[in-house]
């Protein structure tokens, strides 16, 4: 019971640091891209996981078949929350194949944004609909869950040192 113990501890840490990891580069509900007739929007946020009632910027890309940034684009947005219109942006010039968005989120669940392309080459609309989840206690959740994580591989590696010091008293067999 000496030293194997340490075996676990590097493979508990990891799981906490890799998620860790994997949720600022890898962000579950904010993130979605469409090809839209010849280009493609892509649709992220800041912060990762929108939260009720703080700003969150919504960042429309726009690439061309290549994939590069579309230098002058037109487009519009509608914001749904149970099929009922809560927010609108009319069409708008913007350049270098990206538009921020500042808004506000005031209920938690499932929006649906409706992005609007003006497609210059044809001369039509295209429309695409992207969802967005939308969290009231998740960042304060997860850091729970982090500190949480920590605190138990904290406790672990005081027990593997209480325990190869001997410093329990040990018990008489009579």
């Amino acid at each position: 019971m000496k030293k194997r113990f340490y075996l676990f501890l590097p493979i508990y840490l990891s799981f906490f640091v890799g998620l860790g990891v994997y949720e600022i580069i890898h962000p579950p509900f904010s993130t979605d891209s469409a090809r839209i007739g010849d280009y493609e929007v892509k649709v992220e946020t800041t912060p990762p996981v929108p939260e009720v009632g703080k700003i969150t910027t919504v960042h429309f890309i726009v690439l061309d078949q290549n994939e590069k940034p579309v230098d002058n684009f037109r487009m519009g947005a509608q914001i749904y929350y149970n099929d009922n219109m809560i927010s609108s942006f009319s069409l708008s010039d913007h350049d270098s194949g990206k538009w921020d968005l500042d808004y506000i989120f005031k209920e938690p669940g499932n929006h649906v944004i409706r992005v609007d392309l003006v497609d210059f080459k044809n001369g039509g609309m295209l429309s695409y609909t992207f969802n967005m989840g939308v969290l009231n206690f998740y960042m304060s959740l997860f850091t729970y869950l982090i500190v949480a994580g920590l605190a138990g591989a904290g406790g672990i590696v005081i027990a593997i040192i209480l325990f190869q010091k001997n410093i329990w008293p040990k018990k008489n067999k009579t």
